[in-house]
């Protein structure tokens, strides 16, 4: 995959998955700088032509693969938890979940090949370079995938405008499965009634809803405190 800019490159070589640098001519960028990573200078027009002008004269090629649940399974059920997107299409948000996901420590979010944005330069960049620590896992049907997790104990959440707890209230149990939907048709009614336990955030606003990445950000603080995870048996 190819990501774009200083920042996202940088974080990349940092974490070692970056396998080449590519450089618009005349940039000021030290790539000597980067130990051990190939790197190819590109003239103007066809840097500009490949990579865009919003670039920053910077561009790199990293590893990226989606990540399969059959080999995934055994640290999902040992981990806190995982995430659990239903069509969400919007990269930018799409990234900034995978952000948040990153900050509260949850290591593994599941999506559906289909109606679903795709990893690009775009949801790395809203990622914050988060996506390089994280594993997306891809796969063919939400509603067995849910199957499966509840089959491993894992107990499985959903966030739905129409939930029957509030989330300052209910249980979460360790490990966890929490479903998160679009903002525009929310949680798909075969995955939703897969959930264990509905909730909704509480709000006092005039407008009662929040963009996904906004809810998740909550949503994942609420149910990684420490004090607020019970073992589920």
């Amino acid at each position: 995959m190819i990501i774009i800019g200083k920042n996202p490159v940088f974080e990349a070589v940092n974490a070692k998955k970056c396998k080449k640098i590519f450089v618009r001519k005349g940039s000021k960028f030290n790539v000597k700088s980067f130990l051990n990573v190939p790197y190819e200078y590109v003239e103007n027009n066809k840097f500009d032509k490949e990579y865009g002008k919003k670039s920053q004269g910077i561009a790199a090629e990293i590893d990226f693969n989606y990540e399969e649940i059959e080999y995934n399974l055994t640290d999902i059920v040992s981990s806190t938890g995982v995430v659990v997107l239903d069509q969400i299409n919007d990269p930018q948000n799409f990234g900034a979940i995978i952000r948040a996901a990153h900050c509260f420590g949850i290591k593994h979010i599941i999506v559906a090949k289909d109606n679903q944005a795709k990893v690009t330069h775009t949801v790395f960049k809203a990622s914050a370079g988060s996506l390089l620590y994280m594993k997306i896992i891809n796969v063919t049907n939400l509603a067995r995938t849910l199957d499966l997790l509840k089959n491993e104990g894992i107990h499985v959440y959903a966030a739905d405008i129409r939930g029957e707890g509030l989330l300052n209230e209910i249980k979460v149990y360790k490990p966890f499965a929490v479903i998160i939907g679009s903002e525009g048709k929310g949680i798909r009614p075969n995955v939703l009634k897969r959930a264990d336990t509905t909730f909704k955030i509480p709000m006092t606003g005039k407008i009662d809803s929040l963009n996904a990445s906004q809810s998740a950000s909550i949503i994942l603080y609420e149910f990684t405190r420490p004090l607020n995870l019970y073992k589920f048996n």
